[in-house]
């Protein structure tokens, strides 16, 4: 009974196999054919390309790459002459019959009657490929118009690799001039980005810089995958190159060096490179805001208390100089908020072993008009940004819990 029931199953497999292989032949017939209908053409061939019998043969891969090209090109001829066509189905079907037909070729060998192996679809292949390589870059932005964002980066991909794929010897295409190599570059890292593959993203934009994108927005972008991948190091060096390139148009990246020294408790060569950037920029908020964070940086639990006043005390002049610079700048309203504040809790904390009178005292003349004045700021950088100023709703929910001001509490608690 044993050996029936495997004779029974060989012969089932076999019998799927030479099926799917029917299968081909008849997709074949109909790609050929006139007016082939490319969505059951694709769908009657898929379950060959996972058999074991039909898989491993060029004509299953020829056949399904073939469809996949017909169908980008009638659908080009459609588009040309002015009608709708679907963009994200010619984009889908340039990059799969791509695939397709580089899978087939490292099949595709006929052995004649004389013993010599020769390629019965390769050059059809080859040329097919070679004759698309425009066509990849248009299907890119096809996917990307889509939000196809995967589709878009592997596109891009066959169409930045095609001039160096040896499996297209000659027929292989001359590289496109570096400077649109890495506008590409820099596509596909954006495309990665919409794609949520950060890591991806990120060593795209890297092969877009090393090959000559060095526009600000690289940066942009690159630190805040960088930040998001938790790559501080990444960040940092990022902003470094950026420094000398667009220093003076965005201080935010003198900034993140100074971050990157701070976190290395190199605290002299941030201070050396604040100081002379402010002498060359001295109107910049954003300078004196980072400076305030230098001072505050360096304090430690165990330093004299002495010492610790002074970094405070330095800390909140250079965020009350920020905001004499650019009123606007809503993150030192927030910082200069912050020390009065914790400038208050501390008062509040020291406070503790008072007699019940002596500390409503203290609370009435010196607590509360901290907290008031505190709050002051807190509501302009709220003001001033609100998508960015979550912080400062929290620091107010505090004050005014604390201050008894139920109606403004009521307020900022809606705002949350």
């Amino acid at each position: 009974m044993k050996k029936i029931s495997i004779l029974t199953l060989c012969l089932a497999t076999a019998v799927c196999g030479f099926a799917q292989t029917d299968v081909v032949k008849d997709a074949e017939r109909a790609v050929k054919g006139t007016s082939p209908d490319h969505a059951k053409i694709r769908a009657a061939i898929k379950p060959a390309l996972t058999d074991a019998e039909s898989k491993g043969q060029a004509i299953t891969w020829y056949v399904a790459g073939k469809n996949e090209f017909d169908n980008y090109d009638e659908l080009f001829g459609k588009r040309a002459l002015g009608q709708n066509v679907d963009g994200a189905d010619m984009g889908r079907s340039l990059v799969d019959g791509y695939n397709y037909y580089m899978t087939a070729l490292p099949l595709d060998t006929v052995v004649n009657e004389k013993g010599k192996v020769k390629t019965k679809y390769s050059k059809d292949i080859v040329k097919t490929i070679a004759g698309h390589f425009s066509d990849f870059d248009n299907a890119a932005r096809f996917l990307w118009e889509a939000k196809d964002y995967k589709g878009a980066y592997d596109a891009w991909e066959i169409y930045l690799t095609l001039p160096e794929n040896k499996s297209l010897g000659k027929d292989a295409p001359d590289a496109p001039h570096d400077t649109i190599r890495a506008e590409l570059m820099y596509n596909q890292g954006l495309a990665a980005w919409q794609a949520d593959e950060l890591l991806t993203a990120l060593n795209a934009l890297y092969r877009a810089k090393d090959n000559g994108y060095t526009k600000k927005h690289l940066y942009d972008y690159a630190i805040s995958m960088a930040a998001q991948l938790q790559r501080n190091d990444t960040v940092y060096a990022l902003a470094a190159e950026a420094l000398p390139l667009y220093g003076k148009e965005d201080p935010k990246f003198i900034g993140l060096v100074i971050n990157g020294y701070i976190e290395k408790k190199q605290y002299t060569e941030a201070q050396t490179m604040l100081e002379q950037a402010i002498a060359n920029d001295p109107q910049n908020a954003q300078l004196y805001d980072v400076l305030g964070i230098l001072y505050e940086s360096q304090k430690t639990d165990d330093m004299p208390k002495e010492q610790a006043a002074d970094f405070d005390q330095k800390a909140m002049d250079s965020y009350k100089k920020a905001i004499e610079v650019d009123p606007s700048f809503a993150r030192a309203q927030y910082d200069y908020g912050r020390k009065i504040a914790d400038k208050a809790f501390t008062i509040n904390d020291e406070s503790s072993n008072l007699s019940q009178s002596e500390y409503i005292q203290v609370r009435d003349n010196q607590i509360f008009p901290l907290f008031k004045e505190a709050a002051g700021y807190f509501e302009k950088a709220y003001e001033l940004n609100p998508d960015e100023m979550n912080d400062a709703l929290r620091y107010l929910r505090n004050l005014y819990y604390n201050l008894g001001d139920d109606a403004n509490l009521k307020r900022v608690e809606s705002l949350q």
